[in-house]
């Protein structure tokens, strides 16, 4: 993998061991953290067309217990 720099980083992710790779991960996830970058765009869009969709009646909600039970029976 390469990141855009200049020069360009490169960083030989498939060469990492696990223990490397989840280190790189959670100072990649601190590191954003600390960017306090907030909702992105397209978020407002998707929970905007939720909202309608419950409220003409095309979807349901339904319990995270529901959700795995259906999702675990639909599974081979």
């Amino acid at each position: 993998m390469t990141l855009s720099a200049n020069p360009p980083i490169e960083i030989p992710l498939e060469t990492l061991t696990p223990k490397q790779k989840w280190q790189v991960f959670d100072w990649l996830k601190h590191d954003l953290e600390a960017e306090e970058l907030g909702p992105q765009d397209w978020h407002s869009d998707v929970l905007a067309e939720r909202e309608r969709m419950l409220a003409a009646g095309e979807t349901k909600l339904i319990s995270l217990e529901q959700f795995a039970k259906e999702l675990r029976e639909e599974l081979p």
